[in-house]
């Protein structure tokens, strides 16, 4: 039986709409899937009075660790004042859970020429 024929009888729509309705609901549980993923950890490393990476996507949930390699004191300090890390000596560490969507441009307060960007989707 052909295409053509399967769908004078009724049998081949049927059989299409099926499909489309299974490639859908593959679609909405992908969906869904992505949307309930484990929150996720990211790394910016302070290193040579630079924020690296400078610009880091995340989800809502995950959290951003931000770790000062350098031997100077850094912040990294959100230009909204929505947060603020304080003063991170050498070697010191500070997360922040990313818990609002948009872009959050942040900077080091002793050193404003330090400037990242955290985009949280």
């Amino acid at each position: 039986m052909t295409g053509r024929q399967a769908s004078r009888d009724g049998r081949g729509a049927g059989r299409r709409a099926a499909t489309v309705l299974l490639a859908a609901a593959a679609v909405i549980g992908a969906t869904a899937t992505c949307a309930r993923r484990p929150p996720r950890s990211h790394a910016v490393a302070i290193r040579s009075f630079t924020f690296q990476p400078g610009t880091l996507m995340v989800a809502l949930g995950d959290t951003v660790v931000w770790t000062n390699e350098d031997v100077v004191p850094h912040t990294a300090t959100a230009r909204s004042g929505g947060w603020d890390s304080g003063s991170l000596s050498a070697r010191q560490s500070w997360r922040f859970v990313a818990d609002a969507p948009g872009r959050q441009q942040y900077y080091c307060v002793f050193h404003p020429n330090m400037q990242g960007v955290v985009e949280v989707r």
